[in-house]
C-alpha cells in the first residue's frame, strides 16, 4: 500500500542528485564547512539512490557536524530531513520522525526551495504512514501552497501523494479527484518524463478499481509516449526501474486487458483496442502460450486493417509472423514475409513523401519569413502613400460638390431669366395690341413659341446636368468605398503580421531567457564540484552576471512592451536573486531602493544591469564581513537627461591603496568598460563606506 509513498520519496531524491567526489578528498580541502557539509550530503543521497544505507549514514554523520559547525540554517535542515528520508526508506517510522523533528527550528528559518519543500512534504508522507491522515493532510496543504508561490508545476507531485493517500483509505471517488488534478500539471509539461511515470500510477488505480473505459484513453496515451521516448533515445534509468515496479500490474492483468480490447472494439476505439491487444500478446508469448498468443495476433491483424494505418498492419502482421516462426508454421510464415515486404516498401514511399512535404513546408516557411520582413519594411512608405490618396479623393469629391452647386444656382439664374423676359414681352405684346394687328399678334405668339421652346430645352439640359452629376457622384462614392476596403484589408494584414512578429519577439525573448537560465543553472552544478575557493566564486559571479541577463528578458516576454523593461521592478528581481545567491537576510543587511518608474531600452539595460550585479555583489561579499547592522543604498533617477547612479554601503570601504580607476581586476574592468559604452561619468571613493556613483548620458527610454 506504501509503495506509491516510497516512489514518491525517491521523485524528491532524484531532483536533489549530485557529482560524486572522494570523501577523504573533500574533508582535506581547504573550503569552506558549509560547502563541505553540502558536497557530502549529496554524496549521501547518491548512496541512498544505490540503497548503500550504511555508506548514506556515514556521509549524513560527517555532513550534520559539519552544517553544526557552519551554523547555515538551509544545510542544517536538509542534513536532518535526508537523515528522516532514510529512515522512512528503511521503514523505521518513529526514528525518522526523530530527525524531523530535529530539523523543525531550522526549517523554520530555512530559506531555499528544495529545502523547505522536501520538508513539508517529508512531513506529510511520515505521518501518511504512521496513519495520522489529518495530519498528513495538513502538511500536503502546505506544500501545496508554498509550490503555487515558488513552483506550482511541482503541486504534481503533492496531488499524486494526496490520490495515494486516499486510495489507501479507500475513498477512490477523491483519490481519483487528486490522480486527475496531478494528470492536468504533468500533461502540459514538454518532455513529459513525469507525466509518464503518472500515467503508470493512475492506470495501475483503474486497475484496481476496474474502471477500463477510464483507462483505455490513458493506456493509449500511455504506449504513444513510450514509443516517443524510444524514438528519440530518451533514457532515464532511475525512472524505468520505478516505472518497471508498478508497470508490472498493467502487462500481468490479463482479465483487465480483456475488458479494455472489448470496450474499445464496441466503442470503436479500434487504436486503444489494438494496445491492450498488444499486452495480451506480450503477456502470451512471456509465458511460451504461443498458440494463444497468435490467437490475438490474428485479432490484432484484423483490427489493424480497420484503422487503414500501414503502421499499425506491418506492425501486426510482423508480430503474427515471428509467432508463426515460433509455432512451426513456416509455409504461412513466408507468405507473411513477402506481404511485410510489400508493406514496407509502402511505408518507405510515404516516408519519402512526408519528407518531401516537409522540405516543401520549410521553403515555404523561409519564403513567408522573407515577405514579412520585405512587408515591414515597406509599411511606413504605404501608410504615407494611403494618407496622401485619402487627401486626394476628399479634395476631388469636393471639387465635385462645388461644381454641382455651381450649375444648379446657374439654372435657377436662367429660369428666373427666362420668366422676366416673359412678362416684359407679354406687357408689350399688350401696350402694342390696340396698334398692331393680327401680324404682329402672330409674330408675338410665334415668339412664344419659340421661348417655350428654348425653355423646354433649357429645362431638359439641366435635367441631364443633374443627372450626369449625380452618377459623378455616385461613381465617386463606389470607388472611394472599393477603395477603403482595399485598404483596411491591406490594415488587417499588417495589423496580423505585426501581431505575429510582437509573438516571435516574445518568444525569441523566452528562449533567451531560458538558454541564459539553462548556462546559470549549469554554472551553479559545476560549483558544487570545484574544490578550490578562488574559482568556486569565480563561477557563482559568471552565475550571477548570466542570471542578470536571464531577468531581463524574462521582463520583456511578460511584458505588454518587448523593447523596455521596468527598472524599478527588474533591479528588485536582481537584489533579491543576489541575496539568495550570497544568503543575505534582511536581519543582517537592510537593502534602501529608491528608484525611479523608468523604462529602458533593452540595449541601455543589459550593461546597467551587470554594473549593478557587479557593485551589489562586491558588497555582499566584502562590505559587511565584520557587521551585522549592514546597509546598502540603491538610487537611481532621471536628472537633466542624465541617469544618476548612486550604489552605496556602510560597510569597511576599498582598501587603501586600490587603484580604483586603474586597477586590474576583473570587475572593475567590466565597470569601468560599460561605463564607457554608457557615455558615463564615473566616481569610486569611500565615504562611511564604499561608494560608486555614475552619471549617464547615453541611454534610451522606451
Amino acid at each position: 500500500m506504501r509503495s506509491g509513498l516510497f516512489i514518491l520519496v525517491f521523485m524528491v531524491l532524484l531532483s536533489a542528485r549530485g557529482s560524486t567526489q572522494e570523501l577523504n578528498r573533500l574533508l582535506n580541502s581547504d573550503i569552506a564547512d558549509m560547502y563541505k557539509a553540502d558536497s557530502i550530503d549529496l554524496m549521501a543521497k547518491k548512496y541512498m539512490l544505490k540503497l548503500k544505507y550504511d555508506s548514506a549514514t556515514i556521509c549524513l554523520n560527517i555532513a550534520t557536524d559539519l552544517a553544526l559547525k557552519s551554523g547555515n540554517h538551509n544545510i542544517i535542515a536538509r542534513c536532518y530531513v535526508d537523515y528522516a528520508l532514510m529512515f522512512f526508506l528503511l521503514t523505521r517510522f518513529r526514528e525518522a520522525e526523530k530527525y524531523m523533528r530535529l530539523a523543525g527550528p531550522y526549517l523554520e528559518k530555512a530559506d531555499i526551495y528544495e529545502v523547505k519543500i522536501a520538508g513539508l512534504m517529508s512531513w506529510a508522507n511520515l505521518y501518511n504512514s504512521l496513519d495520522k491522515k489529518d495530519s498528513a493532510l495538513f502538511y500536503y496543504r502546505q506544500a501545496e501552497l508554498y509550490n503555487a508561490d515558488k513552483n506550482p508545476y511541482r503541486n504534481w507531485l503533492v496531488y499524486t501523494a494526496i490520490g495515494e493517500m486516499y486510495n489507501q483509505a479507500e475513498d477512490f471517488q477523491t483519490a481519483e479527484k487528486y490522480f486527475l488534478k496531478a494528470y492536468n500539471v504533468t500533461v502540459k509539461k514538454e518532455g513529459k518524463p513525469d507525466h509518464i511515470y503518472l500515467l503508470t500510477i493512475f492506470l495501475n488505480f483503474y486497475i484496481a478499481s476496474n474502471k477500463p473505459d477510464n483507462a483505455g484513453p490513458l493506456l493509449q496515451e500511455f504506449n504513444e509516449l513510450q514509443e516517443d521516448r524510444k524514438r528519440k533515445n530518451i533514457t532515464d534509468p532511475l525512472r524505468d526501474i520505478m516505472m518497471g515496479v508498478t508497470n508490472s500490474k498493467l502487462s500481468g492483468n490479463v482479465v483487465f486487458m480483456k475488458s479494455v480490447k472489448e470496450k474499445g472494439v464496441k466503442s470503436g476505439l479500434l487504436q486503444q483496442a489494438l494496445i491492450a491487444n498488444s499486452y495480451l500478446i506480450n503477456h502470451y508469448e512471456k509465458k511460451k502460450e504461443y498458440e494463444e498468443a497468435l490467437r490475438f495476433a490474428n485479432d490484432g491483424v484484423e483490427m489493424a486493417i480497420n484503422t487503414g494505418s500501414l503502421q499499425n498492419i506491418y506492425f501486426m502482421k510482423k508480430t503474427r509472423y515471428a509467432l508463426l516462426q515460433k509455432t512451426g508454421r513456416y509455409e504461412e510464415a513466408s507468405r507473411m514475409a513477402d506481404q511485410l515486404f510489400d508493406l514496407k516498401d509502402s511505408m518507405l514511399t510515404l516516408q519519402k513523401r512526408e519528407q518531401v512535404y516537409e522540405l516543401e513546408t520549410k521553403f515555404e516557411t523561409e519564403k513567408k519569413q522573407q515577405e514579412i520582413a520585405l512587408l515591414t519594411s515597406r509599411n511606413a512608405l504605404r501608410e504615407k502613400e494611403i494618407a496622401l490618396l485619402i487627401s486626394d479623393k476628399k479634395m476631388a469629391s469636393l471639387l465635385l460638390m462645388q461644381t454641382f452647386t455651381q450649375k444648379s444656382a446657374l439654372a435657377r439664374e436662367n429660369m428666373l431669366m427666362d420668366s422676366i423676359v416673359r412678362k416684359e414681352q407679354a406687357y408689350s405684346q399688350a401696350v402694342k395690341k390696340e396698334k398692331e394687328q393680327q401680324t404682329r399678334l402672330n409674330e408675338a405668339l410665334g415668339r412664344e413659341n419659340t421661348l417655350k421652346e428654348q425653355q423646354l430645352i433649357k429645362e431638359r439640359n439641366t435635367k441631364w446636368i443633374l443627372v450626369a452629376g449625380a452618377g459623378l457622384v455616385l461613381l465617386s462614392g463606389i470607388t472611394i468605398l472599393a477603395l477603403y476596403r482595399k485598404q483596411k484589408r491591406k490594415n488587417d494584414i499588417i495589423e496580423k503580421q505585426s501581431a505575429d512578429l510582437e509573438v516571435l519577439m516574445k518568444e525569441i525573448h523566452h528562449r533567451v531567457k531560458n538558454n541564459l537560465q539553462i548556462v546559470s543553472s549549469l554554472l551553479d552544478l559545476q560549483s558544487h564540484s570545484i574544490t578550490d575557493l578562488q574559482a568556486h566564486e569565480a563561477v557563482k559571479e559568471g552565475r550571477n552576471r548570466v542570471q542578470s541577463m536571464a531577468l531581463i528578458h524574462q521582463n520583456l516576454y511578460s511584458e505588454g512592451n518587448i523593447k523596455g523593461i521596468r527598472v524599478k521592478e527588474y533591479v528588485s528581481n536582481l537584489i533579491q536573486t543576489l541575496c539568495d545567491s550570497y544568503n543575505i537576510t534582511n536581519d543582517k543587511v537592510k537593502i534602501n531602493m529608491d528608484i525611479d518608474d523608468l523604462k529602458l531600452d533593452v540595449d541601455t539595460m543589459i550593461p546597467l544591469g551587470l554594473v549593478l550585479n557587479e557593485l551589489v555583489s562586491n558588497s555582499f561579499k566584502y562590505a559587511f564581513k565584520d557587521k551585522q547592522d549592514g546597509e546598502l543604498s540603491v538610487s537611481l533617477h532621471e536628472v537633466s537627461e542624465q541617469l544618476q547612479l548612486l550604489v552605496s554601503d556602510n560597510g569597511r570601504g576599498y582598501p587603501e591603496g586600490l587603484d580604483l580607476k586603474g586597477g586590474k581586476s576583473f570587475g572593475l574592468k567590466m565597470i569601468r568598460a560599460f561605463s564607457q559604452k554608457l557615455k558615463a561619468k564615473l566616481d569610486i571613493y569611500n565615504h562611511n563606506g564604499a561608494v560608486v556613483k555614475m552619471s549617464i548620458t547615453k541611454f534610451k527610454t522606451a
